[in-house]
């Protein structure tokens, strides 16, 4: 009985006992399975750590302890982030201390504020508030608003703030007040990657608040290069006077044409902010800009009025010497009667010493680099707008003293050619055999917000070119973008003389005694009637670039107002350039009446001009008009004046 029980408890005890160990050896394998499986994971995790550390592409999991590689970190910390905002900042929950700003209460926590500077001397001092639970915050600064404070609380209870660019500066002005340095770097990066003509002012203006030097750089290089070529109008409406005067002194000014641009240009901008509600389109403004001009009826200027004298000062650094050079540009200036023509009188008469020395050969023009300062001041500012990749040849139209400047862009590099006989000259040329020049030319590329990407500069170079010399000017790299901006300056004449160069017409408005005889003396120039039946807001509209066939063979001439017909005689070596104008205007002593230029072959002198040629215009002077004769081997030149016109 026993034997057999026995035997059959062993039998059943073997059984159960096979059973236990099959159920062991199943959890066993079973358990090295999933150890096997997590020793495979934690490998592959030990490596990807060590390929990200390696790689650099994550640094937070590169940076971590290996004991936390494994913890979701960004997502843990992102929704612990937007937790404690929800719940702590904007449901004020468990909060030690309340703030009054700005007629709203914010239930805060102390363990928070401490984060800034601010509030951590305020609850650590000897100061009475670091006793109180409620406290009333003055805000000083009327840029912070309740919507800046909001955002400035809310970064010291989350690692992330969303703003936009019209919400920034006061946000700016909050991280200052609370002295919370990383909210105010990102305020900063933001505003740097968003500057355009729609916040360029603003964002100026508060860098100059809160004397933020590296913005402010940028905001203001942007005004250099966008001011002169900018079609917002809103931008205008928002330049101070001061702030406008320095862009138009700064020698680095992006000037997209002639110095006379300039001048049209602040014309704009006073019309704006005299008319700041106006709102028509860019190209019927320039009609109401005449005619806001021409209503009043007061015998003063505008600038001599007391809504005028305001804007004085931006004016003071126009260089008039380039403008009173050239006659269209005088015709506009004496129909606009915005500044009174006595003020720049003391400039005729260094400028006519200075071109009977060039007409004489007295002056080769500069004979060194010349100083930066005299430079910057004398200089004449030009440059051009390229919006595409090509081929450009032009020139800055105004008389140079006869010297007759080309551009050329070709192939990335930018040539500087003395034209003389290969191209159409529209004033005389000079025909001395060499001649020296000042020059500093820059390129700049911008993006679609007007943001310079990159710039290059020659600094100032001195040049001596012959007749019809070309040379190499500026290497454009091709890692330039378009569209391109182009700025140059150029010196054409040598040492300084005794005459005044440039007038501060600020200064001379301002004197009591210049303004006193201004009222009987009659202005300097006064052209004749002939000379004005053109429409000078045509003239205003004409681009005061021309530009100019690539070949020098080619004798058609590339504007708008005429074309250049070559007409040749095959047994003669003279080839006469006959000018045809479209306009309507009638015969002007400028360089938009119609003629003829003769051109002389290499090695071919001629003492007799031709039938066409100005020295035998049917045109003859005034009985008491000057004349001045220059007498060479190869040319005669007569310079003569219209009827009634009054030169000093």
């Amino acid at each position: 009985m026993g034997n057999r029980f026995s035997s059959k408890f062993s039998k059943h005890s073997s059984s159960a006992s096979s059973k236990r160990g099959v159920k062991r050896k199943h959890e066993y394998d079973t358990e090295s399975a999933l150890s096997s499986s997590e020793n495979n994971e934690d490998d592959d995790r030990r490596s990807e750590s060590r390929k990200s550390e390696t790689s650099g592409n994550d640094p937070e999991i590169g940076l971590a302890p290996l004991s936390d590689i494994h913890t979701p970190k960004r997502k843990r910390l992102k929704s612990t982030s937007k937790y404690i905002y929800q719940t702590l900042f904007l449901n004020g929950e468990n909060s030690d201390i309340k703030i009054y700003a700005l007629g709203q209460e914010w239930k805060l926590h102390k363990i928070y504020l401490s984060q800034s500077p601010y509030f951590a001397c305020m609850f650590n001092g000897s100061w009475r508030e670091s006793l109180l639970s409620e406290i009333d915050l003055q805000i000083p600064d009327p840029a912070i608003d309740n919507a800046a404070l909001k955002t400035a609380f809310g970064s010291l209870y989350r690692d992330y703030v969303f703003m936009k660019p019209v919400e920034v500066i006061g946000v700016l002005a909050a991280a200052f007040l609370l002295q919370l340095d990383g909210l105010k770097q990102q305020c900063l990066t933001l505003m740097s990657n968003t500057i355009s003509g729609d916040t360029v002012c603003s964002y100026y203006e508060a860098c100059c608040r809160y004397d933020v030097e590296n913005l402010r750089t940028e905001c203001y290089n942007w005004l250099l290069t966008n001011i002169l070529n900018s079609t917002d109008l809103d931008l205008f409406k928002q330049i101070s006077v001061d702030m406008m005067k320095t862009l138009i002194g700064d020698p680095k000014l992006f000037v997209m044409q002639v110095e006379m641009d300039i001048y049209t240009v602040l014309k704009r901008w006073i019309f704006l902010k005299e008319n700041p509600s106006w709102c028509g389109e860019y190209k019927t403004m320039l009609s109401c800009i005449d005619d806001y001009f021409k209503k009043t009826e007061e015998a003063d200027c505008f600038l001599e009025t007391t809504t005028g004298q305001t804007y004085l000062p931006a004016f003071s650094d126009i260089r008039w010497q380039h403008i009173a050079i050239d006659l269209d540009s005088l015709l506009i200036l004496e129909q606009d009667r915005i500044i009174n023509l006595e003020w720049i009188k003391p400039l005729y008469h260094g400028m006519w010493r200075k071109m009977l020395r060039l007409e004489q050969s007295k002056d080769k023009g500069p004979e060194e680099v010349p100083d930066e300062s005299h430079f910057n001041k004398t200089s004449l500012r030009c440059g051009r707008l390229l919006k595409c990749e090509g081929e450009y040849c032009w020139r800055w139209v105004g008389y140079n003293y006869g010297v007759d400047i080309l551009l050329t862009y070709v192939n990335n590099l930018i040539f500087i050619k003395r034209n003389t006989t290969t191209q159409p000259n529209p004033h005389s040329a000079n025909l001395e055999k060499q001649k020296n020049l000042a020059y500093r030319l820059t390129i700049a590329s911008v993006d679609k917000d007007g943001k310079m990407t990159q710039t290059k500069s020659t600094g100032i170079q001195r040049i001596s070119l012959h007749k019809d010399e070309e040379m190499l000017a500026l290497n454009v790299n091709n890692t330039f973008t378009f569209p391109l901006y182009l700025s140059m300056n150029i010196l054409l004449t040598g040492q300084p003389c005794s005459q005044p160069e440039h007038i501060d017409i600020c200064s001379v408005a301002r004197s009591k005694v210049l303004l006193h005889s201004s009222s009987q003396t009659p202005a300097v120039l006064m052209c004749n009637a002939e000379s004005q039946t053109e429409d000078l807001a045509e003239k205003a509209k004409k681009s005061l670039i021309q530009d100019v066939s690539l070949s020098s063979a080619t004798a058609k001439l590339c504007q708008t107002t005429g074309t250049v017909v070559s007409t040749s005689d095959p047994g003669s070596s003279k080839k006469t350039l006959t000018i045809v104008h479209h306009s309507s205007g009638t015969d002007c002593p400028s360089s938009n009446g119609a003629g003829s230029v003769e051109l002389l072959a290499p090695n071919t002198s001629s003492n007799q001009p031709s039938e066409n040629s100005p020295e035998t215009s049917h045109t003859e002077p005034a009985e008491n008009s000057p004349q001045s004769f220059s007498t060479t081997k190869k040319s005669k030149r007569v310079l003569k004046y219209p009827e009634d016109e009054e030169v000093i």
